[in-house]
């Protein structure tokens, strides 16, 4: 009886695709006009980042990625050393992921969207890490640079012989990440602009 009212109760949900427009009832005016500003100033930044140089890492990006980068080596190191080193982009991207799968879950719509938006940035960020696999010129955090220590898309290109498609590669993830930055972007402001319409309702 229980599997049969679970059963009708999941045919009662909205399709997927509706709930991603899920907006609140009651949106508070101030908290409204927080988040256009919120989504304004990622619009800047993202756009900034997504026409910045392959050679340029994006400090500030960085930063909000490396923790969940480094933790992602630890958390996979036990699958092995391929795993591993390829833990530390998949943590920084898997985070973001998490945050926006958790966001929606719980009904924050906009919140999931700027958690994709922090995913695209992310990818971007690994990005410019992978450009420079072809002639290791960055900084590491380990100190030294991929010339004359370990960089972990060296190792990774190395492994799957495509270190000299290294720039391509590279090229196609700051690809996938400004058009995903895109479209969170856009999902973002049509939430708001569904917000509105609740607001000028009340």
């Amino acid at each position: 009886m229980d599997s049969a009212h679970a059963a009708l109760d999941d045919d009662d949900q909205p399709p997927w695709r509706e709930r991603l427009l899920d907006v609140p009832d009651d949106v508070p005016k101030a908290a409204w006009l927080g988040r256009i500003a919120l989504l304004a100033a990622i619009a800047l930044w993202g756009t900034s980042v997504v026409f910045g140089r392959m050679t340029d890492p994006a400090g500030i990006l960085h930063l909000t990625v490396i923790l969940f980068h480094e933790a992602g080596h630890v958390f996979f190191a036990p699958f092995g050393q391929t795993v591993g080193v390829a833990g530390g982009t998949l943590g920084q991207l898997l985070v973001p992921l998490a945050c926006g799968i958790a966001l929606h879950r719980r009904g924050d719509n906009f919140g999931a969207a700027i958690a994709s938006a922090w995913l695209a940035l992310s990818l971007i960020d690994a990005s410019v890490y992978a450009y420079d696999a072809a002639d290791p010129v960055l900084p590491l955090i380990g100190g030294g640079t991929g010339a004359d220590s370990f960089h972990d898309f060296v190792f990774l290109f190395e492994r799957s012989g495509q270190l000299a498609h290294a720039r391509g590669w590279a090229v196609l993830m700051k690809v996938v990440g400004g058009l995903g930055l895109s479209a969170s972007l856009a999902w973002a402001a049509v939430l708001l602009f569904l917000q509105s319409e609740r607001l000028a309702e009340r």
